[in-house]
């Protein structure tokens, strides 16, 4: 028997693998915990700051600034109101969002026919077809026809982009109505909404003077946009030109111009983008998730790494060269939350492989010690151990009872390195069991012990470790 110099252990990286794989219970608390604290954190600094903003008397503070200062302020502010606007008109307006290139447009026209007739023998009545024409056209622009087809037709934008699509043209008798909209799908929605709508109408108009409005033509088609293509290049080129004045301007402004200006412009922006508010930053959630996790692996790692106490049973074999006699499980007697989960990971872990219960596992391992002790003429023996003192009770009897049933004797101690009786009655006994547990037994421990063994010229029949 003989112990290496230096303990070398090799990290199996399968080992590492379900490690912490079976250490998801740390890992999804420390994700939480980081998740909550790191969102947490960064809504507390956000809300701070929007507090402090919202608390900040701007006209006050402007009090500071001398005259020539407060102009090229409020020239800046002035500015910054003014690309807002355009910015947030070329974003939100439904118009703006249409390719001016292949632009959607349905076309229909309506022609007012009236029963007014014009009769030279008689007097002439007054000839309401142009007072019809004009009610119409009012119908058709107003709010009430821009909330019905936006309802019904189920349109996700508001009256005043309904109306910049809409365009009405009228020539003496004929109305000619044209709707553009992104979605060439809806196009059949909104005329079948506005046919029924001028429907309505013409029998509500009939007391101005009888009538008959009839659509007389209807297409649909794509077109390019000459007008909407120039609006475009007119509005990007403004912001274009507005944020090169704001640029200028800001280089002469002092630092507390700036900074003042800074938050009002956030103001502005937040007044009508809405964007200040302070909310849960989902990166920050997933970054969290993501350090708890990573923290839990590389601490496991690092102890797998720096451990001092004893991880696998191969390594009774590997480090110290001696035979290891058995492996004996102790099952987990504790309630955990989702116990479920790890029979699920133990079952893949294990898959392939054959299950023995704890009961067979010490029949076999006492019948293999008592066949060595037959063939060496030894008919007792005596179970240490670095940590025996911490080893499963109940498990240490049910070996020393399988022992007696083989007809061997069976004496036990703590670890002779620091308990001089046990040390006296191993070598007296001659023939030695050590017991090792995972996770408690010390590498340095179980070395001094070997050398004792060596030393006093003790028998080793091997280790048992438990798990």
């Amino acid at each position: 028997m003989e112990t290496k110099e230096r303990v070398e252990r090799e990290i199996n990286l399968i080992d590492l693998f379900w490690k912490i794989l079976f250490s998801w219970r740390q890992m999804l608390c420390f994700g939480i915990l980081f998740a909550v604290l790191l969102s947490g954190g960064k809504y507390f600094l956000d809300a701070r700051t929007y507090q402090a903003s919202m608390n900040v008397d701007l006209e006050e503070s402007k009090k500071e600034f001398n005259k020539e200062e407060l102009e090229k302020y409020n020239n800046a502010i002035d500015l910054q109101k003014r690309i807002t606007g355009y910015e947030t008109y070329q974003q939100k307006s439904a118009l703006m969002q249409i390719d001016p290139f292949e632009k959607p447009v349905l076309e229909q026209q309506y022609y007012v026919q009236s029963d007014y007739i014009v009769n030279y023998t008689k007097d002439s009545e007054r000839d309401y077809t142009l007072e019809l024409v004009s009610i119409y056209n009012n119908y058709i622009n107003s709010g009430e026809m821009a909330q019905k087809v936006i309802e019904d037709a189920n349109l996700s934008i508001n009256e005043e982009d309904f109306r910049e699509l809409l365009s009405v043209t009228l020539s003496e008798s004929v109305i000619s109505i044209s709707v553009s909209y992104v979605d060439v799908e809806k196009l059949n929605d909104i005329s079948d909404v506005i046919k029924s709508f001028l429907q309505q109408k013409e029998s509500e108009v009939q007391n101005v003077g009888a009538h008959t409005l009839k659509l007389i033509e209807e297409s649909q088609s794509m077109v390019v946009d000459s007008a909407l293509v120039e609006k475009k290049n007119t509005i990007a080129s403004n912001i274009t030109a507005l944020k090169t004045q704001l640029k200028s301007l800001k280089t002469g402004m002092s630092a507390s111009q700036l900074a003042l200006f800074e938050l009002e412009a956030s103001k502005i922006n937040g007044a009508e983008l809405e964007e200040d508010l302070p909310s849960v930053s989902v990166k920050f959630l997933i970054v969290g998730v993501m350090a708890g996790f990573f923290l839990v692996g590389a601490w496991i790692v690092l102890m797998m790494i720096f451990s001092t106490k004893l991880q696998k049973s191969e390594e009774i074999q590997n480090i110290y060269g001696i035979h290891m006699l058995g492996e004996i499980k102790i099952p987990d007697q504790k309630k955990r939350f989702l116990a479920s989960i790890d029979r699920l990971l133990l079952s893949l872990k294990n898959k392939g492989k054959k299950k023995i219960g704890q009961e067979q596992q010490i029949k076999v391992i006492a019948t293999k010690i008592a066949l060595s002790c037959k063939q060496r003429g030894v008919s007792s023996i005596y179970m240490t151990g670095s940590e025996y003192e911490k080893a499963d009770k109940t498990i240490m009897e049910q070996l020393k009872r399988e022992f007696r049933a083989q007809d061997i004797e069976v004496n036990d101690g703590g670890n002779m390195a620091y308990d001089a009786s046990s040390l006296k009655s191993g070598i007296e006994n001659g023939t030695l069991l050590l017991v090792e547990q995972i996770g408690i037994s010390a590498y340095r421990e179980i070395e001094d012990e070997l050398k004792l063994i060596k030393e006093h010229h003790g028998a080793l029949l091997g280790v048992i470790v438990l798990e």
